[in-house]
């Protein structure tokens, strides 16, 4: 009787993983322009945007998503290197003007030294509760926590400019960033 009950749980958990996995990897990556963004949704305008501010330049972001398994055990299903030219700030005007969706309601960030915090922000994955750590004008990470429904992920993106795009023209504002 025990051992039926062990392989029902095993099934769940491989069923889970492979619909988490399955999820990370089909769903496309979204490629579009910050500033596009922040137009069509317009809550946040430039001069009453709040954020922090980045230089333009040539950026490395590394992403990684983890299921959360157990409080302290993560499964790692994802991880994405890209280094382009563009200007983080546009990103963060995104970021900071996400609307409401439905039932999820998006707060504003509360700001404390070098870290702004959203309660909840309405994301492509969901509801999210959002940390973003400013280390300079050249270096930031952001962390998402997704902790609705049976497979609770956090994304992590740690974002660091390492020099100056070769062409000046490629930074402008309408460069495509990814949206994370």
């Amino acid at each position: 009787m025990r051992f039926e009950h062990d392989v029902t749980n095993s099934k769940g958990l491989c069923i889970s993983l492979f619909l988490a996995i399955a999820f990370v990897f089909v769903a496309p990556v979204v490629q579009v322009k910050a500033e596009d963004r922040v137009k069509a949704e317009d809550p946040v305008k430039a001069e009453d945007f709040d954020g922090p501010t980045f230089r333009k330049g040539m950026w490395h972001f590394v992403r990684t998503i983890e299921l959360v398994l157990h409080e302290k055990a993560k499964q790692r299903l994802l991880e994405r290197e890209m280094t382009r030219c563009v200007d983080p700030t546009n990103a963060m005007k995104a970021t900071f003007s996400s609307p409401s969706i439905g039932n999820c309601i998006s707060a504003k960030a509360e700001k404390s030294n070098n870290k702004y915090r959203f309660s909840n922000r309405c994301d492509y994955m969901g509801p999210v509760s959002t940390v973003i750590t400013v280390h300079s004008d050249e270096s930031y990470t952001e962390s998402n926590e997704l902790r609705v429904g049976a497979l609770p992920k956090v994304e992590l993106v740690v974002a660091r400019r390492i020099g100056d795009c070769p062409d000046e023209s490629q930074t402008s504002d309408a460069s495509p960033v990814l949206l994370h």
